[in-house]
């Protein structure tokens, strides 16, 4: 009968595993945002996230938005050649990087990078105890730790998805007109045709909600790792898994709200 039961069994623990993660994920957002007053309070410290988390992320981003924009434009290319006017190449890259590129490769790599270092920071302040001297010390680890990496995330991510759009187009406009052959003022036209501010706010809003994704779940992996630096490394591998997986997710889920 053991047997039996058994994947029932294993079922239900990923069923209640699973509510029970969403349940904290809820309470770690409601218990950050509730100290997101008292940011005028600590801007050194947000101030300090700020930097980590946007400034010196820039030199992975430019990099990837560069060659993201060259990217987009050659098979832009490649698929219309012979089909449509040389103008469609400079749409078609334009679309692409503002619906879907810009914010979610810029995601992905600050997930990679800034995601990852937040789990690893918490669970090693866990692991040496730090979380509680802050609580024995009467610092709320929420209002010093938490909240401003928070508003960082929050405000550094849509800075960046724009200038990452921004690096990603001048990636395509150099390729359209060293390698492809078309002139900057077809590939200029070409961006400006069909275009929609939509295109634009809809990124925006998706990395609004890409930042507090990737803060969240770092968050959360940290403050659950086990202990050791084995559980540090875990910790630090499944942020980033779930980081990339629910970034993936909610941007089929904001396409479907925004773009229908």
């Amino acid at each position: 009968m053991v047997k039996i039961f058994a994947p029932l069994q294993f079922l239900g623990k990923i069923v209640v595993g699973g509510i029970s993660s969403v349940g904290e994920l809820c309470c770690i957002l409601c218990f950050t945002l509730r100290q997101v007053p008292y940011a005028f309070r600590t801007w050194g410290l947000v101030l300090k996230q700020m930097v980590s988390i946007g400034v010196s992320s820039m030199p992975l981003l430019f990099v990837t938005s560069i060659f993201t924009g060259m990217v987009a434009t050659v098979q832009a290319s490649f698929q219309f050649r012979g089909l449509v006017a040389d103008k469609w190449v400079g749409t078609a890259a334009c679309k692409m990087v503002l619906i879907e590129l810009g914010p979610l490769l810029t995601a992905l790599v600050l997930a990679g990078r800034v995601g990852s270092a937040l789990a690893a920071e918490i669970a090693s302040m866990r692991e040496k105890e730090e979380l509680d001297a802050h609580e024995v010390l009467g610092l709320d680890p929420y209002r010093f730790l938490a909240m401003p990496r928070f508003v960082a995330f929050f405000t550094m991510v849509p800075c960046l998805t724009i200038i990452s759009n921004c690096l990603a187009l001048i990636g395509g406009w150099i390729v359209a007109v060293l390698a492809l052959d078309i002139s900057s003022y077809t590939f200029y036209t070409g961006m400006q045709y069909l275009f929609n501010p939509l295109d634009l706010a809809g990124g925006i809003i998706k990395s609004f909600v890409f930042g507090v994704v990737i803060f969240l779940l770092g968050w959360f992996h940290g403050i659950n790792a086990a202990p050791g630096a084995r559980g540090v490394g875990l910790a630090t591998k499944d942020a980033v898994v779930s980081c990339c997986l629910m970034i993936l997710i909610l941007d089929l889920a904001t396409d479907a709200l925004l773009f229908q």
